[in-house]
């Protein structure tokens, strides 16, 4: 373990003990620990979807259940027992009780974290903080490399640097090494700094202890669309996505935090191949039984948005747009922007997740 890494863990050790002792002076305040998830990943995780999608579904088997729940009346519900924070470049540091808002698409749209918060503050009888962090267009190759998968090849480190000058001449082999993994050093810096901002940013929490209690991981199109992860295979993928396992529990200071592995299904089932396969085999190391979950998106996706994105109604006559514009709003690579596939996704995701811790 370097020295680097030694710190994190103290660092997130000190964390869980202030947090302890904060909880012996306000005596009383809280029973129950604050089960904090972490959602990373890339665009998807982000989340292109709007809620009003929901509105179309409502009647839909698998979200007629819990529709209801996500409603106040003619309003999108505020929930009081679950809190978000997400920093994001499109909409800047976002915090506060979960609803709509917490996706890219603008003030009213939802990501994973929309199906997930609702699901996990139904199922838990305690408070649930979610730490979303997720940036678009990061692989796991590259911006999310785990420190103990070290350096690529030599030979693909110059490729990256060639290609690189081609832009920009003076780009360095420095700068191409310091590339590696920086998004994964970004992930765990924004994961300390909520937890050290957690009281302060929801007054309702303080005096409460937290209690880490799972990672969803949403990630993947940039390593499937890579040509020299395609040509092995996505062999590779398996391989970092297992140290970037094993490396997130090392640096939280959580050798068994519950994780689930959520399915890049842009396209549907038609899709599903041999890098969801790669995915899947991720999750089946023996050391991960029981506490890391591959789960299914692909038949979440919208297949009649994907007949009217097909039929080019997003840029047809009014009549047409406003058709589409009730199931979707984006490309495929981004679930075609459908807020029923988001959060069916990330009710997914929490269901799993339960299994895993229990409740």
């Amino acid at each position: 373990m370097t020295a680097l890494n030694t710190s994190r863990i103290g660092v997130f050790q000190l964390l869980v003990a202030a947090s302890l002792v904060t909880n012996v002076v306000r005596a009383g305040l809280s029973n129950e620990p604050i089960k904090v998830f972490i959602l990373a990943g890339q665009s998807n995780m982000e989340g292109k979807g709007l809620p009003e999608h929901l509105v179309t579904y409502k009647k839909d088997p698998l979200i007629v259940d819990s529709y209801e729940v996500l409603r106040n009346g003619n309003e999108w519900a505020v929930r009081d027992d679950v809190w978000i924070t997400y920093p994001s470049k499109a909409m800047g540091e976002k915090h506060g009780p979960l609803t709509v808002g917490y996706g890219t698409k603008g003030e009213n749209s939802i990501g994973p974290e929309f199906g997930f918060g609702h699901t996990m503050g139904e199922a838990l009888e305690g408070p649930v903080l979610i730490i979303k962090v997720a940036w678009g267009g990061k692989s796991i190759g590259v911006d999310f490399r785990p420190p103990s998968a070290g350096f690529p090849q030599q030979e693909v480190i110059e490729e990256m640097l060639a290609k690189a000058q081609r832009k920009m001449p003076e780009t360095t082999v420095e700068d191409i090494k310091a590339r590696h993994g920086h998004y994964y050093r970004e992930l765990l810096r924004h994961i300390d700094e909520s937890l050290a901002a957690y009281h302060k940013q929801f007054p309702e929490l303080k005096g409460a202890p937290f209690e880490l209690a799972g990672f969803v991981w949403h990630q993947g199109f940039n390593d499937k669309v890579n040509s020299r992860m395609k040509a092995s295979q996505y062999e590779e993928y398996t391989i970092l996505l297992i140290d970037f396992i094993k490396d997130i529990r090392r640096d939280l200071g959580s050798p068994n935090l519950p994780f689930v592995i959520g399915e890049l299904s842009t396209g549907g089932i038609p899709s599903r191949g041999d890098f969801q396969q790669a995915q899947k085999n991720a999750a089946k190391p023996r050391e991960f039984e029981g506490n890391v979950a591959f789960v299914l998106t692909a038949e979440f996706y919208d297949i009649e948005a994907q007949k009217l994105y097909e039929k080019q109604y997003w840029k047809g006559t009014d009549e047409q747009k406003a058709l589409w514009q009730t199931v979707g709003n984006d490309r495929p690579y981004h679930y075609l922007g459908s807020g029923k596939t988001y959060y069916l996704k990330g009710k997914a995701f929490a269901e799993a997740m339960l299994k895993m811790i229990g409740e």
